[in-house]
């Protein structure tokens, strides 16, 4: 049986217009590390063997991301500041509906995100959603602090 998308859709805005904000927590951070592992993106990260100046070269150099623009650290290389490119729309599926849910920036794209960079780092990282599609910006922009 075929996953049907607009069933997935409605069951994640449900969750995403109750009031339990544990719960929407919970239900959309896990939707992010799913994405980072069933989507292989765990596996394409890691091919980068921690070297930071390559990944960083794919985006800002080859620019071979179709949603990010620029990567680049602050002075003393604490924060890495994600531009998104500008127009466009949310790279996530589950928010190709009217009226997507927030939670898929606040939770989800957070999540993956921590996911990617903490992979790439080898630390813990905190993602701030900065700009976002979803929130009514022109662009997916985060700030991505590295906890050394």
């Amino acid at each position: 049986m075929e996953i049907n998308h607009d069933q997935i859709v409605s069951v994640l805005k449900h969750i995403d217009a109750g009031r339990d904000e544990d719960m929407k927590k919970e239900v959309f951070c896990e939707l992010g590390r799913q994405c980072f592992t069933c989507r292989k993106v765990k596996e394409w990260v890691e091919g980068f063997h921690g070297d930071v100046q390559a990944f960083l070269d794919r985006v800002n150099v080859e620019d071979k991301s179709p949603y990010w623009k620029s990567l680049v650290f602050n002075e003393d290389r604490s924060i890495l500041y994600l531009t998104g490119k500008e127009g466009g729309k949310c790279a996530c599926v589950y928010a190709e509906c009217d009226e997507p849910p927030l939670s898929l920036c606040r939770h989800c794209c957070r999540t993956f995100q921590e996911q990617i960079f903490g992979t790439l780092f080898g630390c813990d990282v905190e993602v701030e959603i900065t700009k976002a599609h979803l929130l009514g910006d022109h662009s997916c922009d985060t700030a991505i602090h590295i906890r050394r």
